[in-house]
């Protein structure tokens, strides 16, 4: 019996799968994510300084280490009930890209208040579905997605639109008040 060598071995092909890493988070009874590279820090909530004449879902700002940051309520901006959270479990997501700053200036941080977050999951780009026609639509564009792991479903959000044109105009002139 001879020894077969290298000669006539049959090269592996390298398989790159495309994933994106997410972390996902709770706000009621539903599962959401976001891409990795959107969330600066998850933090432990606490003081938030009301704004006058803000849409209903933000609560106001917080100043994080010298810096005032819009804080959504994530239960508000998608019209649920506010009981029901464990104040124990309660985070303040802080994100990038939601916020841009006037003419260039880069994009500035936005905090979300959500009821729990959860953990990062790399998913496989495969398992991931464009939101259904009802998910989508003028009140809820920022759902781009439907991720399945297993027997999860978790509902993708895009964090660029969180806040609509109006909302984000809302933040940038209560800024300019507040310099």
């Amino acid at each position: 019996m001879a020894l077969k060598t290298g000669i006539g071995k049959e090269k592996k092909a390298a398989v790159t799968e495309e994933v994106v890493q997410i972390v996902t988070f709770h706000v009621g009874e539903e599962e959401y994510g976001l891409d990795i590279g959107s969330v600066a820090e998850v933090i432990r909530p606490f003081k938030i300084t009301p704004l006058p004449r803000m849409p209903e879902f933000v609560e106001g700002v917080i100043n994080l280490r010298g810096s005032i940051i819009p804080i959504v309520d994530m239960r508000r901006r998608f019209e649920l009930a506010t009981a029901g959270s464990d104040p124990k479990k309660v985070r303040m997501m802080i994100t990038r890209g939601a916020v841009s700053g006037e003419q260039g200036a880069g994009h500035r941080l936005l905090g979300l208040l959500v009821d729990g977050v959860r953990e990062v999951l790399t998913v496989p780009k495969k398992q991931i579905e464009a939101a259904p026609e009802a998910a989508r639509g003028t009140n809820a564009d920022f759902v781009i997605g439907m991720g399945k792991m297993g027997d999860r479903l978790i509902i993708l959000l895009d964090i660029t639109r969180i806040l609509n044109r109006e909302e984000r105009a809302a933040l940038a002139e209560a800024g300019d008040g507040n310099a």
